[in-house]
């Protein structure tokens, strides 16, 4: 389990996290949501040791992040930040295969396990076609995958990824979501993402983590988090919230103003 107690977090001497406390069960597939500004990337710089809080502490399973060592921490925790450019014309392989970097030894040479299991997770998914191509040459769905690929090579039990489906139409939201449900389902990992879409959330998340002004307005399942009158007093919009028939998950239809 992912404890978060009493976090306080920002840059500089400004406070962008207040007093943030909650938890993730192990094997859970989590959803932070929240209007722009509500600290959702800051939140998950803090969960995986990218900045240090000025006050709180978080845990893995009763140990405080802070205690690990870098390579330590590295085989517990991947991360997936958004927006990330690519300088190098690393290929697909090349760019998967920098996840292996924790587990080489110390002249940093790959071992054949490491390209096993870069093989491996590129079919998973559905990228082992593309493997020499130059990732640059990619689609944004694509390329997106390869990213996915990069922190599930690294071996970890939980996975944070931040914005995973920024950016994609709606075919590529839906692939990038099912991977992250089967790795969730499937292999048993503990997966903490952000996410604009509300829809998606409470379609493939089990556990929902609202923000508001550097603050949890509320946690719980879909059904309990994306209510009407939560949603208009975070997100300052009318909407009308039903219940998707096919799989009986909330969903959220944003109101215009009446002419």
């Amino acid at each position: 389990m992912i404890e978060i107690k009493n976090i306080y977090a920002g840059y500089g001497k400004r406070n962008v996290l207040e007093n943030i406390n909650f938890s993730i069960p192990n094997a859970s597939f989590t959803a932070i949501l929240g209007p722009n500004g509500a600290g959702k990337s800051t939140l998950l710089k803090v969960i995986c040791s990218l900045i240090k809080p000025f006050a709180g502490i978080v845990s893995i399973n009763g140990e405080n992040i802070s205690s690990f060592k870098r390579t330590a921490f590295a085989k517990r925790v991947a991360f997936m930040p958004q927006n990330t450019e690519i300088v190098f014309p690393f290929s697909v392989r090349e760019f998967v295969l920098l996840a292996r970097y924790p587990y080489m030894n110390m002249f940093k040479i790959p071992s054949m396990r490491d390209y096993e299991i870069v093989d491996e997770v590129l079919e998973f998914c559905g990228l082992a076609k593309f493997a020499n191509r130059n990732i640059n040459e990619l689609s944004g769905g694509e390329r997106q995958r390869a990213f996915i690929a990069q922190t599930i090579s690294q071996q970890t039990d939980i996975i944070v990824l931040d914005e995973p489906t920024s950016h994609l139409d709606i075919g590529g939201q839906v692939e990038i979501l099912e991977l992250l449900r089967t790795l969730n389902s499937k292999y048993n990992k503990t997966i903490i993402a952000t996410l604009h879409d509300l829809n998606s959330a409470g379609e493939f998340c089990g556990d929902i983590v609202l923000l508001n002004g550097g603050k949890v307005h509320s946690q719980g399942a879909p059904e309990k988090v994306l209510n009407y009158a939560d949603i208009e007093t975070v997100y300052k919009t009318t909407v009308v919230v039903k219940t998707n028939p096919m799989s009986g998950k909330p969903y959220v239809i944003p109101v215009g103003k009446q002419m």
